[in-house]
């Protein structure tokens, strides 16, 4: 009888991490889009902004982004890269804004300004991953999103003052 006792107290621990595992099957992936990026600040070394993103929680509860994480790659290099580590709560099937921030410094900047004043078609890509709470659980999601642009010939730019 004791033995019987001792394994199903073995056994409970067990059966509860399985039952948290399989409801997190049910949680579907938000989905994270750019909506702008905004200068807060300019200096000798570079700006700084904020990548402006919706993340939308399709699921019928609430939870919390305790991290998101991105990369923004042109014709596959890196230009920039962010973290949001504030938790910033997402009710259930609605949307927030998030501002990620983060800083170009203008060393190396050169090659970079080149490529997108050079009047050709560019590829983007944001790449990360998001982290939604809820309590003890959490759970991480990947994303991707890209597109192509065309830059503008830095010949046809007026600057007027």
């Amino acid at each position: 009888m004791i033995r019987m006792l001792r394994a199903a107290g073995a056994l409970a621990p067990l059966l509860m991490c399985l039952m948290a595992v399989t409801s997190c099957s049910d949680v579907e992936q938000p989905v994270v889009t750019i909506t702008g990026v905004d200068v807060h600040g300019l200096s000798t070394e570079g700006v700084s902004l904020n990548l402006i993103v919706d993340v939308e929680n399709p699921n019928s509860f609430g939870a919390d982004i305790s991290e998101l994480k991105y990369r923004v790659l042109l014709d596959g290099t890196e230009v920039a890269t962010g973290l949001q580590e504030d938790e910033v709560a997402v009710p259930a099937d609605s949307t927030v804004e998030v501002k990620i921030p983060f800083t170009i410094v203008w060393s190396g900047m050169d090659r970079g300004l080149k490529k997108l004043l050079d009047g050709e078609e560019h590829e983007w890509r944001l790449k990360g991953s998001v982290k939604l709470s809820k309590g003890a659980l959490s759970r991480t999601f990947s994303f991707s999103e890209g597109g192509r642009f065309d830059a503008p010939k830095g010949s046809d730019i007026e600057i007027e003052f």
